[in-house]
């Protein structure tokens, strides 16, 4: 009898220790950012903002990479997207560093695309950036990762709204995501940080239906960085400083 009590009781433990290590292990895992990637956005045949541009629906299964660049700032890696994870942010490498003899690339930057906002009025890219550095997320409100990063996103607008313009940028196709349904959760979130719309030209350009995408840019508009999925709240203060370094 305390044979089986001594080996139910060693059961017991071991399976308590294994949830609590898998407990630990995921809490560390849901935190962790997507890796940075470089990024070329795709200036040629852009859609105006009557038309609808090709690109795939927005999906969280993705695993779409965004195009690379020889850009001398970006880090030189691709990345696919989590579905609520992924790894770890590799070291960047320099692209300048392995081409020194290399002339140097004019920095690709975005195009002064159509945005709307969730009242229908129409403003554009550079005319909500005025010319500071500038963050755009592309989120959805059913995404799970979108979601979860948005407290980090939202307080980085409370506290650095004066000095980064803030794009998030609704995947609304008015099917999966309606007015009704980001209204929605707007409220209930609460999200106060400034919402547009843009006709799935940002998609089409970056060629991506990953959500949540990040670009980050620098203050005359070239791209600094991006990221294909959820990107957490160290990576992104990381982000945020060196667009205010290089102001």
């Amino acid at each position: 009898m305390k044979k089986n009590t001594r080996t139910l009781l060693i059961t017991l433990i071991s399976f308590i220790v294994i949830i609590v290590v898998a407990s630990v292990a995921y809490n560390a895992l849901k935190d962790t950012s997507a890796p940075a990637v470089s990024l070329t956005p795709n200036l040629t045949n852009i859609p105006s903002a009557t038309e609808k541009p090709a690109v795939p629906e927005p999906s969280l299964d993705a695993a779409e990479e965004l195009p690379m660049t020889n850009s001398a700032t970006a880090e030189d890696e691709q990345a696919t997207v989590p579905t609520e994870v992924a790894t770890e942010e590799p070291e960047a490498t320099s692209v300048a560093e392995e081409t020194v003899e290399s002339p140097a690339e004019e920095e690709p930057k975005m195009p002064d695309i159509p945005l709307f906002t969730l009242g229908g009025e129409e403003t554009s890219f550079d005319a909500v950036r005025q010319g500071k550095p500038t963050i755009i997320n592309y989120f959805a409100s059913w995404c799970p990762p979108c979601k979860q990063e948005l407290p980090h996103f939202q307080a980085a607008y409370d506290k650095y709204g004066d000095e980064i313009s803030f794009i998030f940028l609704n995947a609304m196709d008015g099917q999966r995501e309606t007015l009704e349904t980001l209204t929605k959760f707007m409220e209930e979130f609460p999200f106060t940080g400034p919402v547009y719309t843009d006709e799935g030209i940002f998609a089409y350009i970056f060629q991506t239906n990953s959500l949540p995408t990040t670009v980050f840019f620098n203050a005359d508009g070239t791209i600094a960085n991006g990221y294909l999925g959820y990107v957490n709240e160290t990576t992104l203060q990381e982000n945020i400083d060196r667009l205010l370094t290089q102001k």
